[in-house]
């Protein structure tokens, strides 16, 4: 049967060979005149092989109309076997011209059934009238149909394959030139956009470094304005290429995540604190709360982290006109061998969108797809992809009272303990801690000190504060924090100092906010918020004994 790449070879080359084998054996079998295998398709019968001994009366190709042959009488009876003694004296092959031109024979004809119920043709024997034909030999005859129609089967199967392949073959070959055109357009558009984006940063690199020649100290506060409107335009322009870049450095699949050990709170806080000018010149709140251990190290790629969460932290920085930004974190699943499931969540005062045609989807509180976003910041879909190539997932979450909550969730492994940090915190356990700030949108300096099972106890007022050390409590230490709505000054810690001469005081001043020389001596440390995890554990750790 015939072969094609893949589809394993049948008994014969193809259905010609086959019905020449069976008359072969046949010829050897029966001692009959004329042998011959014939197809019948309703329309004309056509004599495929054909074997005589004495007297040629079947020739092979020969082909006459299926009515006026006697094969058709093997169809017409409900594809049953026919055998006729004498055709010249049955009723129906005694009119018939092919009876005129063979004479009177003996005819015995077998269908070629297929196992749809379909016939294929016949196999037939003719010799001289009074032959007698066996049981037998009958079997051999149904025995040989029977094979041969499963060979015909098996030859339409495997013509079916065939074509299946081929047709499979042709797909393959067409996916592959729309792959290769597909690629080629995107290599072009990314040579497009790399030549773009070299041509656009040198010219803009010199207007932000001539935006820093231009400011002088008798400049007027219009002319600082404009330089001031002019480099924060650049600078959305060069971190709109940077973010184009980065886009299509992902979308070609060219993006290299690394696992290697890294400070996941440093990370985290090195992040934040880039955006706390911005937060500062737009007189918002920016809380930081991480539920992590510093003293703990993660396998991951630190870079690609800390750009996943810029981008949504300059999303949330420019959809807060006021309010707070606050950014949370903790691990989750840390009995599961060494994996840690890290949950990222950036909450901000502000609508979810800013285009009004997809403000319906958040009419009540719900979970959306950062899809949706993508038209309105690339940098948003930066982070997704991101996300997806760290075996993450980035969720948005639309609250109630005007606020939005991203969610990133990154798988992190553990790789081990810093045992320095680890000693420190140790030695701060049961520290009684007097806490004096106001409160704000998270607890997080009161959450990291009770982390580290530290004794807090935290007000508001003064007043409680005095009243407190007058019932004989004795803190360890101070933190206070500048932002007391009474307005805590230095007079305040210089009267804690004298109820408790040796209290070392630690002060709390936001961003961008400077201290004399005089007040600066009062206190023991002064710390920035939001106050980063290893800035507090070293001045704790300096100042208590």
């Amino acid at each position: 049967m015939g072969t094609v790449e893949g589809v394993n070879q049948g008994f014969y080359e193809n259905i010609e060979e086959a019905a020449a084998h069976i008359v072969d054996v046949l010829s050897g079998i029966l001692r009959v005149n004329t042998i011959f295998v014939a197809t019948n398709d309703g329309v004309t019968n056509v004599i495929l092989e054909a074997f005589n001994r004495k007297e040629e009366l079947i020739v092979k190709g020969t082909a006459l109309p299926f009515m006026e042959s006697y094969c058709s009488l093997v169809l017409r009876e409900n594809n049953s076997v026919v055998t006729i003694a004498d055709t010249l004296e049955h009723t129906v092959t005694s009119s018939m011209d092919v009876t005129n031109g063979l004479g009177n024979r003996f005819f015995v004809g077998v269908p070629i059934m297929r196992r749809t119920g379909e016939a294929f043709g016949t196999i037939c024997i003719m010799d001289d009238p009074g032959y007698k034909i066996s049981e037998t030999d009958m079997k051999t005859l149904k025995a040989m149909a029977v094979f041969l129609g499963y060979v015909v089967d098996l030859e339409s199967a495997l013509h079916v394959q065939e074509q299946r392949l081929s047709d499979s073959e042709q797909l393959q070959e067409k996916l592959q030139a729309e792959k290769e055109r597909a690629e080629s357009e995107a290599m072009t558009k990314t040579q497009m956009l790399k030549l773009m984006s070299h041509e656009i940063r040198n010219p803009l690199n010199g207007i932000l470094g001539l935006t820093d020649l231009m400011r002088t100290p008798d400049m007027s506060e219009e002319q600082a304005e404009y330089v001031n409107m002019i480099e924060t335009s650049g600078n959305i322009l060069l971190s709109l290429l940077n973010n184009m870049m980065n886009f299509n450095i992902n979308e070609a699949g060219k993006t290299v995540i690394h696992d290697d050990p890294f400070d996941l709170v440093s990370t985290i806080e090195n992040t934040v604190y880039l955006y706390a000018g911005t937060a500062a010149s737009k007189k918002i709140e920016l809380g930081l709360n991480l539920n992590l251990n510093v003293s703990q190290v993660f396998i991951g790629d630190e870079i690609k982290i800390g750009q996943m969460l810029g981008h949504v932290m300059q999303y949330a920085m420019d959809s807060t006109r006021e309010g707070a930004v606050l950014v949370t974190a903790e691990m989750r699943g840390e009995e599961v061998e060494d994996t840690s499931l890290l949950l990222l969540r950036v909450r901000y005062t502000g609508q979810m969108l800013s285009d009004n045609r997809l403000r319906i989807s958040t009419a009540k509180p719900e979970t959306m797809s950062t899809e949706k976003l993508i038209g309105s910041n690339l940098g948003l879909a930066v982070s997704q992809n991101l996300a997806i190539l760290m075996h993450g997932r980035i969720q948005v979450n639309s609250l109630q009272g005007d606020e939005t909550e991203f969610q990133i969730s990154l798988p992190l492994r553990r790789y081990w303990d810093l045992p320095q940090i680890t000693s420190v915190q140790q030695r701060l356990k049961t520290k009684k801690v007097l806490l004096a700030k106001d409160p704000d949108i998270l607890q997080g300096v009161s959450s990291l000190m009770r982390n580290w099972e530290m004794d807090v106890r935290m007000t508001s007022g003064s007043a409680t504060a005095y009243e407190w050390i007058k019932e004989g409590y004795k803190p360890d230490v101070a933190v206070v924090d500048l932002g007391l709505r009474e307005g805590i000054t230095v007079d305040f810690v210089t009267e804690l100092k004298q109820q408790m001469e040796a209290l070392p005081v630690i002060v709390l001043v936001p961003y961008g906010m400077h201290m004399d020389i005089q007040q600066a001596e009062v206190f023991d440390a002064v710390l920035t918020k939001p106050v980063r995890q290893t800035e507090l554990l070293n001045a704790l750790s300096i100042i208590l004994p």
